[in-house]
Protein backbone atom coordinates (compact mmCIF):
# COMPACT_ATOMS: atom_id res chain seq x y z
CA UNK A 1 0.00 0.00 0.00
CA UNK A 2 1.49 3.34 -0.89
CA UNK A 3 1.84 6.28 1.12
CA UNK A 4 -0.45 8.24 -0.71
CA UNK A 5 -3.48 5.79 0.71
CA UNK A 6 -5.76 3.19 -0.33
CA UNK A 7 -8.19 5.82 -2.34
CA UNK A 8 -5.46 6.60 -4.44
CA UNK A 9 -4.13 2.84 -5.16
CA UNK A 10 -7.29 2.41 -6.17
CA UNK A 11 -8.00 4.59 -8.99
CA UNK A 12 -5.28 6.21 -11.52
CA UNK A 13 -3.42 9.53 -9.84
CA UNK A 14 -4.83 11.82 -12.75
CA UNK A 15 -8.66 10.94 -11.63
CA UNK A 16 -7.96 11.41 -8.26
CA UNK A 17 -6.61 15.05 -8.42
CA UNK A 18 -9.15 15.84 -11.02
CA UNK A 19 -11.78 14.62 -8.23
CA UNK A 20 -10.18 16.52 -5.52
CA UNK A 21 -10.42 19.70 -7.81
CA UNK A 22 -13.72 19.50 -8.87
CA UNK A 23 -14.80 19.16 -5.19
CA UNK A 24 -13.74 22.43 -4.53
CA UNK A 25 -16.19 23.84 -6.71
CA UNK A 26 -19.24 21.57 -5.93
CA UNK A 27 -18.56 21.41 -2.03
CA UNK A 28 -18.50 25.49 -2.23
CA UNK A 29 -21.63 25.22 -4.02
CA UNK A 30 -23.36 22.82 -1.33
CA UNK A 31 -21.72 24.92 1.42
CA UNK A 32 -23.74 27.47 -0.07
CA UNK A 33 -26.67 25.62 -0.50
CA UNK A 34 -26.42 24.81 3.24
CA UNK A 35 -26.14 28.58 4.41
CA UNK A 36 -29.26 29.23 2.29
CA UNK A 37 -31.23 26.59 3.47
CA UNK A 38 -30.01 26.70 7.51
CA UNK A 39 -30.52 30.85 7.41
CA UNK A 40 -33.42 30.46 5.17
CA UNK A 41 -34.96 28.03 8.50
CA UNK A 42 -34.07 30.49 11.10
CA UNK A 43 -35.40 33.17 9.62
CA UNK A 44 -38.84 31.50 9.21
CA UNK A 45 -38.49 29.95 12.78
CA UNK A 46 -38.38 26.44 11.71
CA UNK A 47 -35.60 26.38 14.32
CA UNK A 48 -35.27 24.82 17.67
CA UNK A 49 -33.68 27.08 20.24
CA UNK A 50 -34.13 26.08 23.73
CA UNK A 51 -35.67 29.69 23.88
CA UNK A 52 -38.75 29.33 21.78
CA UNK A 53 -42.02 29.48 22.79
CA UNK A 54 -43.99 26.96 21.13
CA UNK A 55 -47.44 29.45 21.29
CA UNK A 56 -45.88 32.11 20.05
CA UNK A 57 -42.92 33.71 18.39
CA UNK A 58 -40.40 35.68 21.01
CA UNK A 59 -37.28 36.42 19.47
CA UNK A 60 -36.55 38.39 16.55
CA UNK A 61 -35.33 36.23 13.69
CA UNK A 62 -32.53 38.23 12.89
CA UNK A 63 -31.32 38.60 16.51
CA UNK A 64 -31.17 34.92 16.38
CA UNK A 65 -29.10 35.33 12.81
CA UNK A 66 -26.69 37.25 14.29
CA UNK A 67 -26.50 35.17 17.22
CA UNK A 68 -25.59 31.77 15.36
CA UNK A 69 -23.09 33.56 13.38
CA UNK A 70 -21.39 34.62 16.44
CA UNK A 71 -21.21 31.48 17.09
CA UNK A 72 -20.11 30.13 14.32
CA UNK A 73 -17.01 32.57 14.30
CA UNK A 74 -16.11 31.96 17.76
CA UNK A 75 -15.97 28.25 16.82
CA UNK A 76 -13.25 29.44 14.18
CA UNK A 77 -11.20 31.10 16.59
CA UNK A 78 -10.94 28.53 19.40
CA UNK A 79 -10.43 25.88 16.51
CA UNK A 80 -7.69 28.77 14.69
CA UNK A 81 -6.47 29.85 18.00
CA UNK A 82 -5.63 25.97 19.33
CA UNK A 83 -3.38 25.54 16.52
CA UNK A 84 -1.28 29.10 16.77
CA UNK A 85 -1.31 28.77 20.47
CA UNK A 86 -0.31 24.76 20.29
CA UNK A 87 2.72 25.48 17.42
CA UNK A 88 4.20 28.60 19.04
CA UNK A 89 5.39 27.08 22.35
CA UNK A 90 8.94 27.72 22.78
CA UNK A 91 9.60 30.58 20.67
CA UNK A 92 11.38 33.70 21.83
CA UNK A 93 8.04 36.08 22.75
CA UNK A 94 10.35 39.54 23.12
CA UNK A 95 11.49 38.96 19.50
CA UNK A 96 7.70 39.60 18.81
CA UNK A 97 7.08 42.29 21.27
CA UNK A 98 6.56 45.37 18.56
CA UNK A 99 5.99 43.39 15.55
CA UNK A 100 2.94 41.42 16.96
CA UNK A 101 1.87 42.85 20.09
CA UNK A 102 -1.64 41.51 20.32
CA UNK A 103 -0.01 38.17 19.60
CA UNK A 104 2.88 38.58 22.37
CA UNK A 105 0.61 40.04 25.16
CA UNK A 106 -2.37 36.96 24.70
CA UNK A 107 0.89 33.95 23.92
CA UNK A 108 2.38 35.94 27.57
CA UNK A 109 -0.28 34.73 29.77
CA UNK A 110 -0.82 31.66 28.07
CA UNK A 111 2.99 30.71 28.53
CA UNK A 112 2.65 31.24 31.89
CA UNK A 113 2.75 28.17 34.03
CA UNK A 114 0.27 25.50 33.09
CA UNK A 115 -1.53 27.77 31.20
CA UNK A 116 -1.57 26.10 27.93
CA UNK A 117 -3.17 22.94 29.48
CA UNK A 118 -5.60 24.90 31.37
CA UNK A 119 -6.18 26.99 28.00
CA UNK A 120 -7.06 23.68 25.75
CA UNK A 121 -9.26 22.03 28.63
CA UNK A 122 -10.69 25.45 28.46
CA UNK A 123 -11.39 25.86 24.91
CA UNK A 124 -12.40 22.26 24.79
CA UNK A 125 -15.54 22.94 26.86
CA UNK A 126 -16.40 26.42 24.76
CA UNK A 127 -15.78 24.95 21.85
CA UNK A 128 -18.47 21.91 22.44
CA UNK A 129 -20.90 24.42 24.06
CA UNK A 130 -21.03 26.46 20.99
CA UNK A 131 -21.34 23.59 18.87
CA UNK A 132 -24.58 22.68 20.53
CA UNK A 133 -25.86 25.99 21.23
CA UNK A 134 -25.15 26.57 17.33
CA UNK A 135 -26.62 23.11 16.84
CA UNK A 136 -29.66 24.17 18.11
CA UNK A 137 -30.28 27.74 16.88
CA UNK A 138 -29.78 25.57 13.08
CA UNK A 139 -30.99 23.13 13.63
CA UNK A 140 -34.66 22.16 12.16
CA UNK A 141 -37.88 21.93 14.57
CA UNK A 142 -41.37 20.60 13.38
CA UNK A 143 -42.16 22.76 10.28
CA UNK A 144 -46.30 23.62 10.97
CA UNK A 145 -46.29 25.90 7.32
CA UNK A 146 -46.76 24.44 4.02
CA UNK A 147 -48.61 20.96 5.65
CA UNK A 148 -45.24 20.49 6.76
CA UNK A 149 -42.88 21.23 3.66
CA UNK A 150 -39.96 23.03 4.13
CA UNK A 151 -40.62 25.85 1.05
CA UNK A 152 -38.84 28.75 -0.81
CA UNK A 153 -40.79 30.38 -3.20
CA UNK A 154 -42.22 27.95 -5.70
CA UNK A 155 -39.57 25.07 -4.52
CA UNK A 156 -41.03 23.01 -1.93
CA UNK A 157 -39.31 19.99 -0.30
CA UNK A 158 -41.17 17.52 1.17
CA UNK A 159 -40.37 17.25 4.71
CA UNK A 160 -41.87 13.52 4.58
CA UNK A 161 -38.91 12.27 2.57
CA UNK A 162 -35.71 10.75 3.23
CA UNK A 163 -33.69 13.41 2.13
CA UNK A 164 -35.40 16.03 3.90
CA UNK A 165 -34.74 13.94 6.60
CA UNK A 166 -31.11 13.43 6.00
CA UNK A 167 -30.16 16.90 4.45
CA UNK A 168 -32.46 18.93 6.88
CA UNK A 169 -34.46 17.29 9.88
CA UNK A 170 -31.53 15.89 10.97
CA UNK A 171 -28.72 18.59 10.79
CA UNK A 172 -26.50 17.28 7.75
CA UNK A 173 -26.48 20.33 5.83
CA UNK A 174 -26.20 22.18 9.53
CA UNK A 175 -22.62 19.96 10.14
CA UNK A 176 -21.49 21.15 6.82
CA UNK A 177 -21.63 24.66 7.64
CA UNK A 178 -19.86 23.96 10.92
CA UNK A 179 -17.34 22.16 9.49
CA UNK A 180 -16.28 23.83 5.99
CA UNK A 181 -17.02 27.14 7.10
CA UNK A 182 -16.15 27.48 10.83
CA UNK A 183 -14.05 24.84 11.99
CA UNK A 184 -11.36 24.05 8.83
CA UNK A 185 -10.49 27.20 7.62
CA UNK A 186 -8.99 28.83 10.45
CA UNK A 187 -7.39 25.47 11.50
CA UNK A 188 -5.65 25.55 7.65
CA UNK A 189 -4.91 29.23 7.95
CA UNK A 190 -3.45 29.30 11.28
CA UNK A 191 -1.57 25.87 10.50
CA UNK A 192 0.38 27.96 7.98
CA UNK A 193 0.52 31.43 9.56
CA UNK A 194 0.46 30.97 12.99
CA UNK A 195 1.74 33.84 14.27
CA UNK A 196 0.45 35.71 11.77
CA UNK A 197 -3.22 34.41 12.70
CA UNK A 198 -3.27 35.30 16.61
CA UNK A 199 -1.76 39.15 15.67
CA UNK A 200 -5.51 39.37 13.84
CA UNK A 201 -7.47 42.21 15.08
CA UNK A 202 -10.20 40.07 16.94
CA UNK A 203 -7.88 40.95 20.27
CA UNK A 204 -7.84 37.19 21.20
CA UNK A 205 -6.87 38.06 24.53
CA UNK A 206 -10.30 39.52 25.53
CA UNK A 207 -12.19 37.09 23.25
CA UNK A 208 -10.23 33.67 23.27
CA UNK A 209 -7.18 33.45 26.56
CA UNK A 210 -9.03 35.19 28.85
CA UNK A 211 -12.55 33.00 28.64
CA UNK A 212 -10.88 29.71 28.17
CA UNK A 213 -8.96 30.13 31.17
CA UNK A 214 -12.24 31.71 33.26
CA UNK A 215 -13.77 28.25 32.26
CA UNK A 216 -11.71 26.34 33.27
CA UNK A 217 -11.15 27.70 36.54
CA UNK A 218 -14.24 26.82 37.58
CA UNK A 219 -13.73 23.43 37.77
CA UNK A 220 -16.17 21.72 35.43
CA UNK A 221 -13.72 20.02 33.49
CA UNK A 222 -10.87 19.16 36.74
CA UNK A 223 -11.82 15.70 36.18
CA UNK A 224 -9.76 15.19 33.46
CA UNK A 225 -6.56 16.44 35.68
CA UNK A 226 -7.81 13.85 38.27
CA UNK A 227 -7.74 11.09 35.86
CA UNK A 228 -4.66 11.82 34.56
CA UNK A 229 -2.53 11.83 37.81
CA UNK A 230 -4.55 8.30 38.22
CA UNK A 231 -3.55 6.92 35.41
CA UNK A 232 0.32 7.91 35.94
CA UNK A 233 0.18 6.66 39.20
CA UNK A 234 -0.99 3.16 38.23
CA UNK A 235 1.33 2.64 35.51
CA UNK A 236 4.13 4.61 37.31
CA UNK A 237 4.74 7.61 35.55
CA UNK A 238 7.72 9.92 37.30
CA UNK A 239 5.58 13.45 36.99
CA UNK A 240 8.47 14.76 39.49
CA UNK A 241 10.92 14.93 36.12
CA UNK A 242 8.22 17.07 34.02
CA UNK A 243 9.21 20.55 33.72
CA UNK A 244 8.65 22.44 37.02
CA UNK A 245 7.29 25.54 35.89
CA UNK A 246 4.33 23.82 33.84
CA UNK A 247 3.01 21.61 36.58
CA UNK A 248 -0.41 22.40 38.88
CA UNK A 249 0.20 23.60 42.28
CA UNK A 250 -1.85 20.64 43.42
CA UNK A 251 -3.23 22.29 46.70
CA UNK A 252 -6.58 22.35 48.43
CA UNK A 253 -8.51 23.93 45.68
CA UNK A 254 -7.03 21.92 43.15
CA UNK A 255 -8.08 19.11 45.14
CA UNK A 256 -11.93 20.35 45.40
CA UNK A 257 -12.21 21.30 42.16
CA UNK A 258 -11.24 17.51 41.35
CA UNK A 259 -13.89 16.59 43.76
CA UNK A 260 -16.48 19.36 42.50
CA UNK A 261 -16.01 18.21 38.84
CA UNK A 262 -16.40 14.49 39.44
CA UNK A 263 -19.51 15.09 41.66
CA UNK A 264 -20.89 17.85 38.39
CA UNK A 265 -20.51 14.86 35.97
CA UNK A 266 -22.24 12.14 37.70
CA UNK A 267 -24.91 15.06 38.38
CA UNK A 268 -24.88 15.46 34.60
CA UNK A 269 -25.14 11.93 33.78
CA UNK A 270 -27.68 10.58 36.00
CA UNK A 271 -30.35 13.53 34.31
CA UNK A 272 -28.78 12.34 30.73
CA UNK A 273 -29.67 8.85 31.24
CA UNK A 274 -33.18 10.10 32.90
CA UNK A 275 -33.99 11.95 29.76
CA UNK A 276 -33.09 9.12 27.37
CA UNK A 277 -35.13 6.89 29.11
CA UNK A 278 -37.98 8.59 30.00
CA UNK A 279 -38.10 10.43 26.44
CA UNK A 280 -37.46 13.82 27.41
CA UNK A 281 -34.51 14.65 25.17
CA UNK A 282 -34.02 15.15 21.20
CA UNK A 283 -33.03 11.71 20.83
CA UNK A 284 -37.11 10.65 20.91
CA UNK A 285 -38.44 13.75 19.56
CA UNK A 286 -38.50 15.22 16.21
CA UNK A 287 -39.09 13.22 12.43
CA UNK A 288 -37.32 10.08 12.48
CA UNK A 289 -36.15 9.96 15.58
CA UNK A 290 -39.99 9.80 17.64
CA UNK A 291 -40.15 6.00 17.25
CA UNK A 292 -37.36 5.17 19.52
CA UNK A 293 -37.90 4.09 23.04
CA UNK A 294 -36.03 4.93 26.09
CA UNK A 295 -34.04 1.95 25.93
CA UNK A 296 -33.26 2.70 22.18
CA UNK A 297 -32.55 6.31 22.87
CA UNK A 298 -29.83 5.57 25.64
CA UNK A 299 -27.98 2.71 23.56
CA UNK A 300 -28.29 5.53 20.08
CA UNK A 301 -26.64 8.24 22.70
CA UNK A 302 -23.81 5.87 24.15
CA UNK A 303 -23.13 4.80 20.75
CA UNK A 304 -22.77 8.95 19.35
CA UNK A 305 -20.49 9.12 22.78
CA UNK A 306 -18.59 6.04 21.57
CA UNK A 307 -17.54 7.53 18.53
CA UNK A 308 -16.99 10.89 19.43
CA UNK A 309 -14.99 9.20 22.17
CA UNK A 310 -12.54 7.25 19.42
CA UNK A 311 -12.18 9.80 17.32
CA UNK A 312 -10.62 11.93 19.87
CA UNK A 313 -8.53 9.17 21.02
CA UNK A 314 -7.02 8.33 17.39
CA UNK A 315 -6.12 11.39 16.71
CA UNK A 316 -4.23 11.75 19.84
CA UNK A 317 -2.84 8.36 19.42
CA UNK A 318 -1.65 8.75 16.20
CA UNK A 319 0.29 11.97 16.87
CA UNK A 320 2.21 10.32 20.04
CA UNK A 321 3.48 7.91 17.49
CA UNK A 322 4.26 9.87 15.03
CA UNK A 323 7.68 10.21 15.41
CA UNK A 324 8.11 5.88 16.38
CA UNK A 325 9.29 3.57 13.85
CA UNK A 326 6.06 1.50 12.33
CA UNK A 327 8.45 -1.69 12.07
CA UNK A 328 8.17 -1.62 15.99
CA UNK A 329 4.80 -3.30 15.14
CA UNK A 330 4.71 -5.34 12.84
CA UNK A 331 5.32 -8.45 14.17
CA UNK A 332 3.85 -7.86 17.68
CA UNK A 333 0.78 -5.44 16.89
CA UNK A 334 -0.08 -6.04 13.28
CA UNK A 335 -3.31 -3.31 13.95
CA UNK A 336 -1.24 -0.83 15.35
CA UNK A 337 1.38 -1.50 12.50
CA UNK A 338 -1.50 -0.98 9.64
CA UNK A 339 -3.25 2.15 11.31
CA UNK A 340 0.40 3.73 11.21
CA UNK A 341 1.77 2.11 7.33
CA UNK A 342 -1.97 4.00 6.51
CA UNK A 343 -0.92 7.38 7.66
CA UNK A 344 2.72 7.17 6.05
CA UNK A 345 4.50 6.30 8.89
CA UNK A 346 7.92 5.89 8.57
CA UNK A 347 11.14 4.68 10.30
CA UNK A 348 10.74 7.19 13.32
CA UNK A 349 10.31 10.34 10.68
CA UNK A 350 7.01 12.68 10.64
CA UNK A 351 4.53 10.95 8.31
CA UNK A 352 4.91 11.11 4.84
CA UNK A 353 2.23 11.61 2.18
CA UNK A 354 -0.62 13.58 2.83
CA UNK A 355 -3.15 11.10 4.57
CA UNK A 356 -2.43 12.19 8.24
CA UNK A 357 -3.68 15.52 6.92
CA UNK A 358 -7.04 13.54 5.22
CA UNK A 359 -7.24 12.13 8.22
CA UNK A 360 -7.43 15.28 10.33
CA UNK A 361 -10.25 16.69 7.93
CA UNK A 362 -12.08 13.53 7.52
CA UNK A 363 -12.16 13.28 11.71
CA UNK A 364 -12.94 16.70 12.14
CA UNK A 365 -15.88 15.72 9.47
CA UNK A 366 -16.66 13.10 12.26
CA UNK A 367 -16.52 15.32 15.29
CA UNK A 368 -18.41 17.96 14.07
CA UNK A 369 -21.33 15.24 13.03
CA UNK A 370 -21.14 13.87 16.72
CA UNK A 371 -21.45 17.59 18.06
CA UNK A 372 -24.70 18.00 15.65
CA UNK A 373 -26.39 14.51 17.02
CA UNK A 374 -24.87 14.52 20.56
CA UNK A 375 -26.01 18.40 20.41
CA UNK A 376 -29.59 17.17 19.86
CA UNK A 377 -29.71 13.98 21.92
CA UNK A 378 -28.42 15.64 25.34
CA UNK A 379 -30.31 18.58 25.26
CA UNK A 380 -33.88 18.46 26.77
CA UNK A 381 -37.00 18.95 24.15
CA UNK A 382 -39.43 21.48 24.82
CA UNK A 383 -39.03 25.45 26.11
CA UNK A 384 -39.04 27.96 28.46
CA UNK A 385 -38.28 25.43 31.15
CA UNK A 386 -41.61 22.92 30.05
CA UNK A 387 -40.67 19.47 29.52
CA UNK A 388 -41.80 17.87 26.17
CA UNK A 389 -43.33 14.73 28.41
CA UNK A 390 -42.43 13.56 32.24
CA UNK A 391 -41.44 14.41 35.50
CA UNK A 392 -38.45 17.42 36.24
CA UNK A 393 -37.57 15.54 39.81
CA UNK A 394 -39.10 18.49 41.17
CA UNK A 395 -36.06 21.03 39.80
CA UNK A 396 -37.55 23.63 38.25
CA UNK A 397 -38.21 25.60 35.30
CA UNK A 398 -35.41 27.95 35.67
CA UNK A 399 -32.95 24.78 36.03
CA UNK A 400 -34.65 23.14 33.45
CA UNK A 401 -34.45 25.56 30.50
CA UNK A 402 -30.51 26.87 31.04
CA UNK A 403 -29.05 23.39 32.46
CA UNK A 404 -31.15 20.95 30.54
CA UNK A 405 -32.60 22.85 27.10
CA UNK A 406 -29.47 24.41 26.29
CA UNK A 407 -27.22 21.81 26.62
CA UNK A 408 -24.84 23.18 29.38
CA UNK A 409 -25.54 19.81 31.20
CA UNK A 410 -24.58 18.10 27.71
CA UNK A 411 -22.18 19.71 27.39
CA UNK A 412 -20.59 18.54 30.60
CA UNK A 413 -20.98 15.28 30.28
CA UNK A 414 -19.52 14.86 27.06
CA UNK A 415 -16.28 17.00 27.42
CA UNK A 416 -15.51 15.25 30.44
CA UNK A 417 -16.50 11.77 29.16
CA UNK A 418 -16.43 11.24 25.49
CA UNK A 419 -13.46 14.03 24.60
CA UNK A 420 -10.70 14.80 27.21
CA UNK A 421 -11.19 11.60 29.21
CA UNK A 422 -10.11 9.62 25.82
CA UNK A 423 -7.52 12.04 24.69
CA UNK A 424 -5.30 11.88 28.48
CA UNK A 425 -5.90 8.10 28.02
CA UNK A 426 -4.63 7.81 24.56
CA UNK A 427 -1.73 9.75 25.45
CA UNK A 428 -0.77 7.60 28.30
CA UNK A 429 -2.00 3.93 26.16
CA UNK A 430 -1.75 4.91 23.01
CA UNK A 431 -0.52 1.97 21.24
CA UNK A 432 -3.48 -0.29 23.04
CA UNK A 433 -6.40 2.40 22.40
CA UNK A 434 -5.59 2.00 18.85
CA UNK A 435 -4.47 -2.34 18.56
CA UNK A 436 -7.75 -3.19 16.94
CA UNK A 437 -9.63 -4.13 13.68
CA UNK A 438 -12.37 -1.10 14.54
CA UNK A 439 -10.30 1.89 15.13
CA UNK A 440 -8.20 0.74 11.26
CA UNK A 441 -11.90 0.32 10.00
CA UNK A 442 -12.82 3.80 11.11
CA UNK A 443 -9.65 5.36 9.79
CA UNK A 444 -10.54 4.16 6.83
CA UNK A 445 -14.21 5.48 7.14
CA UNK A 446 -12.51 9.08 7.89
CA UNK A 447 -9.99 8.54 5.01
CA UNK A 448 -12.82 8.20 2.54
CA UNK A 449 -14.74 10.74 3.62
CA UNK A 450 -12.47 13.26 3.26
CA UNK A 451 -11.35 12.01 -0.58
CA UNK A 452 -15.78 12.10 -0.84
CA UNK A 453 -15.49 16.01 -0.95
CA UNK A 454 -18.01 17.23 1.09
CA UNK A 455 -16.12 18.73 3.74
CA UNK A 456 -13.49 20.59 0.72
CA UNK A 457 -15.46 23.86 0.37
CA UNK A 458 -12.98 24.75 3.43
CA UNK A 459 -9.99 25.15 1.05
CA UNK A 460 -11.84 27.86 -1.35
CA UNK A 461 -12.81 29.59 2.24
CA UNK A 462 -9.27 29.26 3.42
CA UNK A 463 -8.23 30.67 0.34
CA UNK A 464 -10.79 33.88 0.71
CA UNK A 465 -9.40 34.37 4.23
CA UNK A 466 -5.97 34.78 3.32
CA UNK A 467 -6.63 36.93 0.93
CA UNK A 468 -8.95 39.29 3.12
CA UNK A 469 -6.42 39.04 6.01
CA UNK A 470 -3.48 39.77 3.74
CA UNK A 471 -0.91 37.68 6.13
CA UNK A 472 2.36 37.47 4.81
CA UNK A 473 4.91 34.13 5.82
CA UNK A 474 5.63 34.23 9.26
CA UNK A 475 9.09 35.26 10.67
CA UNK A 476 11.86 32.64 11.52
CA UNK A 477 11.56 32.32 14.58
CA UNK A 478 13.70 29.36 16.69
CA UNK A 479 11.71 27.26 19.07
CA UNK A 480 13.88 26.90 22.02
CA UNK A 481 14.49 23.27 23.48
CA UNK A 482 10.68 22.97 25.16
CA UNK A 483 9.37 19.45 25.91
CA UNK A 484 6.32 21.17 26.24
CA UNK A 485 6.47 22.64 22.42
CA UNK A 486 4.32 20.83 20.14
CA UNK A 487 1.26 19.57 22.14
CA UNK A 488 -1.44 20.06 24.55
CA UNK A 489 -0.15 19.82 27.58
CA UNK A 490 -0.64 15.99 28.34
CA UNK A 491 2.82 14.21 29.16
CA UNK A 492 3.23 10.52 29.39
CA UNK A 493 5.23 8.09 28.84
CA UNK A 494 4.48 5.92 25.48
CA UNK A 495 4.21 1.75 26.13
CA UNK A 496 6.64 1.15 23.23
CA UNK A 497 9.03 2.99 24.48
CA UNK A 498 8.90 4.40 28.19
CA UNK A 499 10.04 8.06 26.88
CA UNK A 500 7.84 10.82 27.62
CA UNK A 501 6.18 12.52 25.03
CA UNK A 502 3.43 15.42 25.01
CA UNK A 503 -0.04 15.01 22.72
Amino acid sequence: MSRTGFVCDLLPECFVVGWRRASYVWALALLIFSFIIVLYGIARQWNNPAWKDSQKENSHPALEIIFFMLMLTWIGLLEGCQISIVGLQGIDLEKIKDTHPRAYSALKVCFDGPNVERFLVGRQFLLLFNGFLASRVGSAAAIVENDGNFKIGGWEWDNLGAWSQIMWSNSFLLMIVIVAFAQLPTQLLAEDKMLGFFDLPFFPYYTIVLPTLFMESLGLTHSAYLLKDLLCAAVKIDTSKSDPRKQMNKNFVYYFKCFLSVSVVTFCGIFLFKGWFLKQTGATHGVGWEELNGWAAIVVSVFFLFIMACAEGIQVSALALQRTPTETFKESKPNVYRILMLLGGSDGREYEGRNMKAFLVGRQMFVAMMVVLLGRVTAYGGSKGELVTGTDWGMGKGFNEWFLQTGFCGTIFVVNVAQLATQITASIFPVSLINNCFMYFLLQTMLLTEASGLPNACWPCTWFLNWVCRLGPDPELIIENDPYAAGTGFIAKTENSGTEVTV
